[in-house]
């Protein structure tokens, strides 16, 4: 192999060169480079959960995988719950593909694919709600809960979230950003364990 390469090394140059063009012009165009492209994402929460998880291993920080809350009358699920000493972000997860259009007022947003347009309920009005929610069992527990936050975060690399950018809506790929950012690392006291600790005591 090495002898092949040595003996025909311009002719590979060529080759590869050739091969970054084509890439450049057409990728995903062209059959060769194609490759399957999935209008839901199989692996959103995995993603999620990844990212959440480095962040807080680093710091002493706590994650929640997929969790359902039931307290007095109302019962709301999340895709991800991530608890610090700033307080808790809150995630739910987007995994459609394609070109995404919503904004804060509606409750449903469109998703167009490969020529399809559909529609799905709008994570940011899912989350409608959740703060109250959190807040009422953190005082319930007398504990120490800092600032709350929810996002959406759209995990197909095929997606393109054309919302504005005053929407906390994200990309997985802006999530290691944005974590990174003084509103996740300023320490406003909260109590992490007791935190998860009253989230898991409503958890169905």
């Amino acid at each position: 192999m090495y002898k092949f390469i040595a003996e025909n090394f311009y002719i590979v140059i060529i080759l590869v060169i050739l091969f970054m063009f084509l890439y450049a012009m057409g990728g995903d165009d062209i059959i060769f480079f194609r490759r399957k492209k999935y209008a839901i994402d199989p692996k959103a929460n995995e993603k999620i959960m990844s990212s959440l998880g480095k962040f807080a291993r680093l710091r002493g920080f706590e994650v929640l995988g997929p969790t359902t809350i039931q307290f007095e009358n109302t019962t709301m699920s999340f895709d991800a719950i991530l608890f610090g000493f700033f307080g808790t972000l809150v995630v739910k997860a987007c995994p459609q593909a394609g070109d995404i259009y919503g904004d804060n007022g509606s409750e449903q947003w469109v998703q167009i694919f490969n020529n399809q347009r559909t529609t799905f309920s709008s994570p940011i009005y899912m989350l409608t709600g959740s703060e109250k929610l959190f807040k009422d069992i953190y005082r319930k527990e007398k504990v120490k809960f800092g600032q709350y936050e929810s996002i959406a975060v759209f995990t197909n690399k095929d997606a393109n979230v054309a919302v504005a950018r005053s929407m906390p809506a994200y990309h997985v790929n802006e999530l290691s950003k944005l974590l990174e950012s003084p509103k996740f690392l300023t320490d406003k006291g909260a109590d992490v364990s007791g935190m998860k600790a009253a989230i898991e005591k409503y958890s169905k």
